[in-house]
């Protein structure tokens, strides 16, 4: 025998020969026995690498030198990963080869046919790669986009007719003609090819398989409070009602759509900085701003007027909590996806040069990558809208789905319960004990991170206003005429835009005016001249200047009014001419109608307090109503003193034809 080792010999890896660097074995879950035989065998094998003389082992071990070649070869042999076998092949009973049929071994059993359909894919190699083409779809050998195993089978028993081969060999001798010994291979070939046999359960199901579950790098540790941020929306799973007054004066409850709840949450703390509601069939970047406005400026506590409601003690927004650390704090980096709304200008431009944070728009279809939010809107609908009885469940065969939009109406739950419902849910889910941040709640670990000195960027004070986030810059050329004497005005959606400053600046005409326009409320908007310079605040003409509108609603009012669908002078207020359309829409059930009217109305509210507007346009704000009043009042005396006159003139009739009233 020769005194050589086999792992003296050339073409061995460092980690094939040097048993430091095997994979080990959990030996406590062997049987006593297995354990026993195990042992010996690794004593054996480790005696062997030190160059203990092989009687020795044999001596010690009682293996034989024969039997410990055979080992040896085994521990160093390579699994289909590519590893070293080492102590692994140790184990008792463990196979480490694959099985291969000797057709020409002597004791062979006919009647078994182990291995048939592996030798049969050897000898036909393109038997074996039609079966992965269809099996994957890598091929466009048919148009079946997932075809099922038992036509994969169809095919390769057509596969083999056509090969010739004869009946009395293998697939044919067998009773299902190699069908279970196909299905095997197809489960193999699942493993294998992981990420592309995905394709087969959706593309979902495909993305997420190639995309997710590797690396560390989209999950770096997050200390510091507002480092990084999650933004998502959710539609919520319910049906609310909201009342109108019909054409003939009746009361109605009208059921709104389904609409958006947007949330931002921070990484560090699970705690949720803002949300906002869209009523909107799709929320736009005036929603997401929204949502960043209430994320930044201090929250105030809705008033709550749902019987047995309150918030809970120990919950609430990080700004009412920790209000000296957490009031105007924005963040650094913010996680959304790639949705039409969060790439419009005005939310890059706005998160660019207000809040002066990065951006991380993740990969496509890949939810996943922003779990904490998801999980959030998860935890929003179990622990709330899904015990509601108007609740419409995750999906329409959900049991806890039972006539949602009737009990809306039975129970008359209104929009203004479901706004008090969520901030009263959000106050308390920051109040909760969270499982992903060691049961503490996320004010709680909030607080900490406060007092150990990870303290969040603030907004500058210059920009501490809420008119800011929703601002966007345009510029305009001023209009007039010297010769027909039309003083100067700027033209924007259709309305004219006029301050006493710019009538006499007759010089601008034909020049160009930057606007810093608020999209969420167009009665004026703020000019700048070219060079830079601050110039005035204009005001919409006329009754535009009343009521506060959106940029939408300027836009689908202008939309009805070109379609000749609805009409308004001078004299009328458009916002509540457009308002009164809506109503008589959503009364007579047409779709969307009443989350517009809705939607009209929060936006109108002139009673909400804004924080921090510029005292110079109230001002502007405040003569412009003045100046509608005393037009109003002006129009009421002309039409009483031409009601008079047409009653004098009346009455002067009667007397000269002697007529009776």
């Amino acid at each position: 025998m020769s005194r050589c080792r086999l792992f003296e010999n050339d073409g061995y890896l460092q980690e094939q020969i040097n048993p430091d660097l095997w994979p080990t074995v959990d030996d406590s879950r062997l049987s006593e026995m297995e354990k026993n035989r195990y042992l010996n065998r690794r004593e054996a094998i480790v005696m062997y690498f030190k160059r203990v003389d092989m009687k020795e082992i044999q001596r010690s071990t009682q293996i034989s030198p024969q039997n410990l070649r055979r080992l040896v070869k085994r521990c160093i042999e390579l699994d289909e990963n590519g590893v070293v076998w080492g102590f692994r092949a140790l184990i008792p009973y463990k196979k480490v080869k694959s099985y291969r049929l000797d057709v020409l071994k002597k004791d062979r059993n006919e009647s078994r046919k182990t291995g048939e359909f592996n030798l049969l894919l050897e000898t036909h190699p393109d038997i074996k790669e039609l079966i992965t083409e269809l099996f994957l779809g890598t091929h466009r050998r048919t148009l079946e986009p997932a075809m099922k195993p038992l036509n994969i089978h169809k095919k390769f028993i057509d596969q083999c007719r056509n090969k010739g081969i004869p009946l009395t060999q293998y697939p044919f001798n067998t009773k299902n003609m190699g069908r279970k010994a196909l299905q095997r291979f197809l489960n193999r070939l699942g493993y294998i090819h992981f990420g592309k046999q995905n394709r087969r359960y959706g593309q979902e199901a495909q993305t997420r398989a190639k995309h997710t579950g590797e690396g560390e790098q989209n999950h770096p540790s997050t200390l510091h409070p507002f480092q990084r941020v999650q933004f998502d929306a959710h539609r919520i799973d319910g049906f609310f009602i909201v009342d109108l007054i019909t054409p003939e004066g009746d009361l109605v409850s009208v059921t709104l759509d389904r609409f958006w709840i947007l949330t931002l949450i921070d990484v560090a703390t699970r705690n949720v900085l803002g949300y906002s509601i869209s009523l909107s069939k799709e929320y736009s970047a005036s929603d997401v701003m929204v949502c960043f406005r209430n994320s930044v400026i201090p929250h105030e506590k809705v008033q709550i007027t749902i019987d047995g409601m309150k918030y809970s003690d120990v919950g609430g927004f990080p700004s009412e909590v920790y209000p000296q650390y957490t009031s105007w704090a924005v963040w650094d980096v913010i996680c959304f996806d790639n949705a039409k709304s969060h790439l419009a200008n005005l939310v890059k431009e706005r998160l660019k040069n207000l809040i002066g944070c990065a951006t991380n728009l993740g990969p496509v279809a890949l939810p996943m990558r922003r779990g904490i939010i998801e999980r959030f809107f998860k935890t929003l609908e179990e622990t709330g809208f899904h015990r509601l009885p108007n609740t419409t469940g995750s999906n329409p065969d959900d049991p806890r789905r039972k006539n949602p939009e009737k009990n809306a109406i039975r129970y008359h739950m209104t929009f203004e319960h479901l706004k008090q419902l969520i901030d009263v849910m959000i106050s308390d889910y920051n109040g909760t004990p969270h499982g992903g941040i060691y049961h503490q709640s996320p004010l709680e670990l909030l607080g900490k991170r406060l007092n150990n000195g990870l303290l969040p960027r603030h907004l500058e004070e210059e920009k501490r206003s809420e008119v800011l986030f929703m601002q966007t810059v345009i510029t305009r050329t001023v209009r007039g005429s010297q010769t027909s004497g039309k003083k100067p005005y700027i033209q924007y959606e259709g309305v004219e835009y006029r301050s006493d400053k710019l009538a006499h600046s007759a010089h601008l005409i034909n020049k160009e005016l930057r606007l810093h326009v608020n999209v969420d409320d167009l009665r004026t908007v703020k000019a700048y001249l070219e060079d830079g310079s601050e110039f005035d605040y204009l005001t919409a003409a006329g009754k535009w200047s009343l009521t506060p509108h959106s940029l939408q609603t300027r836009k689908a009012i202008n939309s009805l009014v070109q379609r000749k669908i609805i009409y308004y002078t001078t004299w009328d207020d458009p916002v509540f001419i457009y308002t009164d359309y809506l109503m008589k829409n959503a009364t007579q059930g047409k779709r969307g109608a009443a989350n517009k009217v809705t939607q009209v109305r929060e936006a109108s509210n002139k009673n909400r307090k804004r924080v921090n507007e510029s005292a110079e346009q109230t001002k502007v704000l405040q003569e412009a109503e003045e100046r509608n009043d005393a037009l109003e009042r002006a129009r009421q005396i002309s039409k009483q003193q031409q009601e008079n006159v047409e009653y004098e003139i009346y009455e002067e009739l009667l007397k000269v034809y002697k007529t009776k009233i």
